[in-house]
C-alpha cells in the first residue's frame, strides 16, 4: 500500500513483529502435524459377524486376513439387551414376562427354573427373564444390569448354568439398556494384537465410580486405543452430570483417545462431546464413517478415495470401515472387503501416514497464550495503517483499535470462553486483510495496455503476486491466532468462516464505488447511486448475486444443493492429477480477474469495475476461508492455494491474449490504425 501516514510507523513494527510471531506458531503447527500421521483402520465388529455369518465366512481366518492387508483395529459395541430378545444369542436369551406365559400356554418349557415359575404363578409381566449359558457373560450381565436398573429389581433365580435372572423392567426399555461388552469379543482382538475401539452408550443415571468400572470390566489393558460413543440419545458417557467422571479415566489411561465422530449437521454432533474434549485437551482424534445405506450406493474407488481425503485433508485418524455387502471387478465379497482395507493402507502409507495407534493433535507451545496474544496485535495494527492510508488517522481510534483487542481476548479467557474472544479476533483480522489485498491492486485500476502481451502477462502477473501475498498474510494472522488443538480438532469452530467468504466482495465493491483511489469516476457516494444503470449492467449484478448466492449456500462440506455430475467428475480429476484439488472460486473467479484487471483499457475497466471488483473479492476471501478450516493441515491449504494460482495464472493469461486480440479488432473496425503503445513512436 503506498500513502502510509509517518504517524502509523508504530503500527507497522508491531503488525511486523505479530506476522513474525504468526509465522512462528504457523511452522510449529507444521511440525506437530507432520509428526501426528498414524491413522487407525478399524472395521466394525457386529457388522462384521452379520456379513461373514450370511456368507459362511470363518471370521477369525477373515479377520486375520484383513490384519495382513492392513486393517489395526476392531470396534465393539456393547451387546444391547435387543440383542437378546426374539431369538436365541450364542451366550444368551431374554424374554419377557407376558411372552413366557403365552409360550408356556403353547407348549411346555424345557428350562425348568421358569416352568417351575409358570407353574406357581410367580412370573411377573412387568419383568424381563434372562437365561445366561456361560459363567463370562453371567458375570458380566451382573456387574452391567446394577448399572441401569436398581439393585433390588435384580434376581439371580438359578445360578448355575444356564442361569436365570429376573430384571423388573418393561421390554422396550430393556431393548435399548447397554449391557457391557462381549468378553469373547474382547478375547478374539487380544488374541490377533488388534487394538480395541470400546463404544459405550450413555445412561443419565450412572454414578460415581460406576463409569470406570465399564472400563475396567473389559480387561483390554494396552489394546485399548479409541473410545467412540453411541447410543439413540447421540451423548457421550457421562453426560450430562458425569462427564469429568469419563474424563478422569482419559487422564488416568495415558493412551486412550477420544474418537470425535465426525459430522456435517450441528443437530448430529454428540452432547457433551466439546465438554469431554475440552477437559482432555490433547486425547482427541476425529472419526469419519460412512453410513450403511450411502455405502451401499457407493463404488470401491469412491470408499477409498473419500477415506483418503478425510485423512489427508480433514485430519482424520479414525477410519471406521463397515463391511460392503457387493462385488467389486469380479471378486467375491470376502476378497472387495479386503481390497478396500489394501488399496487404503497402501494409499495412506504412500502419502507418508502410517497405520497404528491414533495420533491425536497434542498440546503444543504455539498455542502459548503469550505468543497468541502477540499475534492477535496484527489486527489493530493493520486497522491503524488502513486508517493512515485513507487519510482517516486519529490516535484515539489507534488507542481504542488495541484497546478493543486486548480486551476481547482477556476477555475470553475470564469468561472461560477464549475461543470464542479468538475466533471474533480472527474474523475481524481476516477481512481487514481481504481489504488490504484489494486496495494493493488500487494501482491497477490506473493501467493502460502495453504494447507487447508478453510484458502485459507479467505486469498482471505482478499485480496477482502481490493482492496474494497481502491475502496469505492475512490467513497467516488466521493461523497464528486460532491454531489451538481444539480447533484443529474441529470440537471448537471457527465462529464466522462464511462471513470470510460474504463480506470481502461487498468491502471491494464499496472500495470501488465510495472512494476515489480506484479510477471509478465516480465523484460521490450520492453520484454512484443516482447514476443511470444500463439493462446490460443490471443483468450482470443479477448474475453477480445469483453466483454470490450460490457461492455461501454451497460452502461447506455439504450443502441442499449438490454439485453436479460434471463437477464431481472434475473434481476427482484435478485431485488425482494435482493432489490437492484447488478451489473453483479461486483459479476460475479470483485470480483471472486479478490477471485481466491490469490488461483492459480504461474505458472497459470503468464498464465492468463493479464485476471485477466483486470477483477479486470474491478470490481474496476465498484464499483466507481455505486457511479458515483449522482442520485442514497448513501445507495442504498452501498447496490448494498455489495450485489455484498456478491454474489461474494460466486461465488469465489466456483471457488477456483473447482480450487483446478482440480489442485490435474493435479498433480495426473503428478505423483506428493499431500502433504500439510507445511514447517516443508517432503515431500517424
Amino acid at each position: 500500500m503506498n500513502r502510509i501516514d509517518p504517524r502509523t510507523r508504530f503500527a507497522a513494527f508491531l503488525l511486523l513483529i505479530a506476522l513474525l510471531v504468526s509465522a512462528f506458531i504457523a511452522f510449529e503447527r507444521i511440525r506437530v502435524e507432520r509428526a501426528t500421521q498414524r491413522v487407525e483402520l478399524a472395521m466394525d465388529y457386529n457388522d462384521f459377524l452379520s456379513l461373514a455369518r450370511s456368507y459362511n465366512y470363518n471370521p477369525r481366518s477373515f479377520l486375520l486376513q484383513l490384519q495382513k492387508a492392513g486393517l489395526t483395529s476392531l470396534a465393539l459395541t456393547e451387546e444391547l439387551g435387543g440383542s437378546l430378545t426374539g431369538s436365541a444369542s450364542a451366550n444368551a436369551y431374554a424374554i419377557s414376562g407376558v411372552a413366557l406365559l403365552d409360550a408356556a400356554r403353547v407348549s411346555p418349557l424345557s428350562n425348568p427354573t421358569l416352568s417351575a415359575l409358570v407353574r406357581d404363578g410367580r412370573v411377573r409381566p412387568g419383568s424381563v427373564y434372562l437365561l445366561v449359558y456361560d459363567k463370562p457373560t453371567f458375570d458380566r450381565y451382573m456387574q452391567q444390569l446394577p448399572l441401569h436398573f436398581e439393585r433390588s429389581g435384580i434376581k439371580v433365580l438359578h445360578a448355575g448354568a444356564p442361569y436365570v435372572i429376573a430384571v423388573r423392567t418393561q421390554i422396550d426399555y430393556f431393548n435399548t439398556t447397554a449391557l457391557g461388552v462381549p468378553s469373547d469379543q474382547v478375547d478374539l482382538a487380544r488374541r490377533l494384537q488388534m487394538l480395541i475401539i470400546p463404544r459405550f452408550q450413555n445412561d443419565e443415571r450412572l454414578q460415581d465410580g460406576q463409569i470406570a468400572a465399564m472400563f475396567d470390566d473389559l480387561h483390554a489393558g494396552k489394546w485399548l486405543s479409541t473410545v467412540v460413543f453411541f447410543g439413540l440419545r447421540n451423548q457421550v458417557l457421562g453426560f450430562p452430570d458425569h462427564v469429568a467422571d469419563t474424563a478422569a479415566v482419559f487422564h488416568d489411561r495415558k493412551n486412550l483417545n477420544f474418537g470425535e465422530i465426525e459430522t456435517y449437521d450441528a443437530s448430529q454432533v454428540q452432547k457433551g462431546n466439546a465438554e469431554l474434549a475440552k477437559l482432555i485437551p490433547g486425547r482427541t482424534v476425529r472419526v469419519q464413517a460412512i453410513g450403511k445405506i450411502e455405502q451401499d450406493k457407493l463404488a470401491v474407488p469412491d470408499i477409498v478415495a473419500r477415506y483418503e481425503l478425510g485423512v489427508r485433508e480433514r485430519n482424520v485418524r479414525v477410519v471406521y470401515l463397515r463391511p460392503y455387502g457387493h462385488e467389486y471387478n469380479n471378486l467375491s465379497i470376502e476378497k472387495t472387503n479386503l481390497e478396500i482395507v489394501r488399496q487404503l493402507a497402501g494409499d495412506l502409507r504412500a502419502d507418508g501416514f502410517t497405520l497404528g495407534r491414533a495420533s491425536p493433535v497434542p498440546l503444543y507451545r504455539g498455542n502459548n497464550r503469550i505468543l497468541v496474544g502477540i499475534a492477535c496485535l496484527a489486527v489493530p495494527s493493520l486497522f491503524v495503517l488502513l486508517l493512515g492510508w485513507f487519510g482517516w488517522y486519529r490516535p484515539s481510534w489507534a488507542v481504542l483499535a488495541y484497546a478493543a483487542t486486548v480486551l476481547v481476548y482477556l476477555g475470553g479467557y475470564v469468561s472461560h470462553h477464549d475461543l470464542l474472544g479468538r475466533s471474533i479476533i480472527a474474523l475481524t483480522g481476516a477481512l481487514l486483510f481481504a481489504t488490504a489485498a484489494f486496495i494493493a491492486l488500487s494501482g491497477a485500476f490506473y493501467e493502460e495496455p502495453l504494447a507487447r502481451t508478453g510484458p502485459e502477462i507479467t505486469r498482471s502477473l505482478r499485480w496477482t503476486l502481490l493482492a496474494t501475498g497481502t491475502a496469505l498474510l492475512g490467513a497467516l494472522t488466521v493461523i497464528g491466532i486460532m491454531s489451538a488443538p481444539l480447533v484443529m480438532e474441529e470440537v471448537e469452530p471457527f465462529r464466522g468462516v462464511k462471513l470470510v467468504l460474504a463480506l470481502p466482495p461487498l468491502i471491494a465493491l464499496a472500495l470501488y464505488l465510495f472512494t476515489s483511489r480506484f479510477n471509478s469516476r465516480i465523484g460521490s457516494p450520492k453520484e454512484a447511486f443516482t447514476a443511470p444503470i444500463r439493462i446490460y449492467q443490471l443483468l450482470l449484478a443479477c448474475v453477480v448475486l445469483g453466483v454470490g448466492a450460490l457461492v455461501l449456500m454451497r460452502s461447506g462440506n455439504t450443502s441442499d444443493i449438490a454439485p453436479s455430475s460434471f463437477e464431481l467428475a472434475l473434481r476427482h480429476h484435478l485431485t488425482a492429477l494435482l493432489g490437492v484439488r484447488p478451489r473453483f472460486k479461486e483459479f476460475v473467479i479470483g485470480f483471472p480477474a486479478m490477471m485481466l484487471l491490469p490488461a483492459l483499457r480504461g474505458i472497459d475497466r470503468r464498464a465492468t469495475g463493479i464485476l471485477f471488483s466483486l470477483a477479486i473479492g470474491i478470490g481474496l476471501g476465498d484464499i483466507i476461508d481455505t486457511f479458515s478450516h483449522l482442520h485442514t493441515p497448513v501445507l495442504v491449504s498452501l498447496l490448494r492455494v498455489f495450485n489455484g494460482l498456478v491454474i489461474g495464472v494460466v486461465i488469465g493469461a489466456i483471457l488477456i491474449a483473447i482480450y487483446r486480440w478482440f480489442d485490435a479488432r474493435r479498433k480495426q473496425g473503428a478505423g483506428v490504425v493499431v500502433m504500439p503503445h510507445d511514447p517516443e513512436l508517432i503515431t500517424r
